[in-house]
């Protein structure tokens, strides 16, 4: 949740303002208790479980720079060359290169 923390401060700085935190809470079902009593925003990641009592609103964001997210394959060392694993990591480099393509 930390990375989504950094997010949000880096969104609101370049739509220039500084929130004014004072609620933080590191359980998605907390965040969802607070956004749903009004008390806070936040950005909710696609796979984080969505409580089914307080379904949040979602949002897109838009505009530029668009959000991104970087993902590394880390791999056990020497086994990068083992050709099963160099298969998953080229498949995964690959998807990730046709989507930043597309601006996805």
């Amino acid at each position: 949740m930390a990375d989504q923390r950094q997010l949000l401060l880096a969104g609101c700085a370049s739509a220039g303002f500084a929130p004014r935190v004072r609620h933080l809470a590191v359980d998605w079902y907390a965040v969802a208790a607070l956004v749903a009593c009004g008390w806070g925003i936040c950005l909710w990641p696609g796979l984080a479980p969505v409580p089914e009592h307080a379904p949040p609103v979602r949002v897109p964001l838009r505009g530029e720079p668009g959000p991104v997210r970087r993902f590394v394959a880390v791999v056990r060392r020497g086994s990068a060359g083992q050709l099963p694993i160099a298969r998953a990591v080229a498949a995964l480099r690959a998807v990730a290169d046709e989507r930043e393509a597309k601006g996805v």
